[in-house]
């Protein structure tokens, strides 16, 4: 009789190391799976922003190039840091009623800004700067 208690014994103690083992290779790939969909969201919002300070480093560079030169009319790709953002035309003329128009796109995410300045010199005044959608 011992030895089927004995054999109860260890089926019993063989079933219960085999959940325990189900239910920590269960946490472990669970841990793993929102680990790495973590890391996808990470990259994912790291090029969104990406491509938003890009575009606004685009208008920075078409309102430096405006304020040197009134008569700066944009149509240009410019290359920051191996990236590329587009000025589009700049509208209006002179030194007042300006507006800057400028885009990127990186891995996908594309931002579009709109500068829109009052006038130029001798102080630039800028009336608003938002991202269009």
């Amino acid at each position: 009789m011992s030895k089927i208690k004995s054999i109860k014994n260890g089926y019993i103690a063989l079933m219960t190391i085999i959940i325990i083992g189900a239910i920590i290779l269960i946490l472990a790939l669970s841990i793993t799976f929102i680990s790495l969909s973590q890391k996808t969201i990470m990259i994912d919002q790291a090029q969104e922003l990406g491509s938003y300070y890009l575009a606004n480093a685009c208008a920075n560079y078409a309102l430096i190039k405006l304020q040197d030169d009134a008569s700066y009319t944009g149509n240009e790709t410019v290359s920051i840091d191996n990236y590329d953002c587009q000025v589009g035309q700049i509208l209006g003329s002179g030194n007042s009623n300006r507006t800057i128009s400028t885009s990127s796109s990186v891995a996908g995410h594309a931002t579009s800004i709109q500068v829109v300045i009052s006038q130029i010199k001798p102080k630039t005044l800028i009336t608003s700067w938002q991202e269009i959608y």
